[in-house]
């Protein structure tokens, strides 16, 4: 049995934007630098309620996925990936009764896609997310 090792697709870029009304915008090249960035902006989010950022993330391939994400002024750690992973699950989990977390899965939109639909799985494990 001969298994195939491909190397994961990199992130060429990632643009963040605040929408929800402070004129903020970053773009970086990693998952650690949005982190980074993220987590400062959360510094400045209301007290009561939370920030509302854009995020689109392109791929060396031209694959898009486009995200939003809530900042809290509570947060000490953001892990977009973390975040990331859990909508995709969440856009191919069946809705069934109470979820214990609200996960925001109408939020998260593939733009750009090449070739055959891909699964979560083959998007997780095509794409470094």
């Amino acid at each position: 049995m001969i298994i195939e090792h491909c190397d994961k697709i990199d992130i060429a870029r990632i643009l963040i934007e605040r929408i929800d009304g402070v004129v903020m915008r970053a773009r970086v090249s990693t998952l650690a630098l949005a982190n980074a960035v993220l987590e400062r902006w959360a510094n400045d989010a209301p007290e009561k309620g939370e920030g509302q950022c854009q995020i689109q993330i392109i791929f060396e391939d031209g694959f898009q996925y486009q995200s939003r994400i809530g900042l809290k002024r509570s947060q000490k750690r953001i892990s977009l990936a973390r975040h990331l992973r859990q909508q995709l699950s969440a856009m191919a989990t069946p809705q069934s009764g109470r979820r214990k977390k609200k996960i925001d899965s109408e939020a998260a939109v593939c733009l750009v896609q090449p070739g055959p639909a891909f699964s979560v799985e083959a998007m997780l494990a095509r794409y470094d997310i």
